[in-house]
């Protein structure tokens, strides 16, 4: 008995450790003020409000609806956007923008 009191204690313990959060995700929505290109293949873009803030938008990770990836100031974008993740704009000198990685995103024209 006291086998199975420790098995359900630690199965407890592992389904809370790696459940999935509500706060993992962060809603964002706003007009495009700063979109840079990045070397490792993302695009890095700061948001105005109403949800703004640094999100970065990646070809292999990104649900993209029909308009496409960001492209220029000025165009809206709402979506969802998850862990952490960086933009390298330059290896010589050394630049990198942090920001969020979207995971779903849509976008005006």
């Amino acid at each position: 008995m006291a086998h199975l009191a420790k098995l359900l204690l630690l199965v407890a313990i592992c389904t809370t450790v790696s459940a999935p959060r509500a706060e993992a995700v962060v809603n964002f929505g706003g007009s495009i003020g700063t979109i840079i290109p990045c070397v490792n293949t993302v695009i890095y873009t700061v948001l105005g409000p109403p949800r703004g803030g640094k999100y970065l938008w990646s070809p292999n990770v990104t649900k993209t609806y029909p308009f496409g990836p960001p492209s220029h100031s000025g165009q809206w974008l709402l979506g969802n956007a998850g862990p952490a993740y960086f933009c390298l704009e330059s290896v010589l000198p050394l630049i990198v923008h942090p920001g969020l990685l979207m995971i779903m995103m849509g976008s005006s024209q």
